[in-house]
């Protein structure tokens, strides 16, 4: 779900909205709340015609490492999925580890929605220095399976789901969306300034370089 889920496009749409690009940012914030009430909606209908299966514990044969080999696994489907070079997967798996290592880090002196403002803060300035290694890729080939990982696309489904299923906790939810949404958003503006000038990306808008299609493919 994580190519269907507008996440990438709600945080960019308050990226625009914080850098004055009010009439695309406006845009893209409707078009992002449209898709994520139209995927909760059939989500809901869906569990209304088939019902859904109780959820019960289990128990991870790995332990809290479940979550870093999870990054692995994440990094390798995405760099499959785009069809990035080969070269570019050990460069991906590089940013995913620090935006992942930050965030986690973040999560110990501050609460899990300015953890992902750490993330994003970390990873970005490390995209702009792997493109500049002789075979590293451009920026936005690591840069992109990094932000997929932090922005709430499926924190927010979930809570539309929720709201529109009749649950009290949707609302909380959704409100804890928005905040993270907003705090990857600043993070990367953050991580742009601390890399020193945003060569990769200054003269491009957000859209440009934060869209889902494969980039190394353009």
């Amino acid at each position: 779900l994580i190519m269907l889920l507008p996440g990438g496009l709600l945080t960019i749409a308050v990226i625009e909205l914080a850098t004055g690009h009010i009439v695309s940012g406006a845009a893209r914030l409707a078009a992002g709340a449209i898709r994520l009430l139209l995927l909760a909606t059939g989500i809901v209908a869906a569990a209304a015609l088939i019902g859904v299966p109780a959820i019960t514990a289990t128990h991870w044969p790995l332990g809290p490492v479940a979550p870093w080999v999870a990054v692995a696994v994440f990094g390798v489907g995405i760099s499959v999925y785009q069809c990035a070079r080969p070269s570019s997967v050990g460069w991906i798996l590089i940013v995913l580890y620090v935006a992942y290592g930050a965030q986690v880090l973040g999560d110990v002196f501050f609460d899990g929605v300015l953890s992902a403002l750490v993330g994003a803060a970390a990873m970005t300035p490390v995209a702009v220095v792997v493109a500049r290694q002789r075979s590293g890729p451009p920026a936005l080939v690591s840069f992109l399976p990094a932000f997929w990982l932090l922005v709430p696309g499926a924190l927010g489904l979930i809570g539309v789901a929720s709201v529109l299923g009749g649950g009290s906790s949707g609302m909380n939810t959704i409100i804890s969306t928005i905040c993270t949404m907003v705090s990857v958003a600043l993070g990367v503006l953050v991580g742009l300034v601390a890399s020193g000038s945003v060569r990769g990306f200054r003269n491009s808008p957000a859209a440009d370089w934060m869209d889902d299609t494969p980039v190394e493919s353009r």
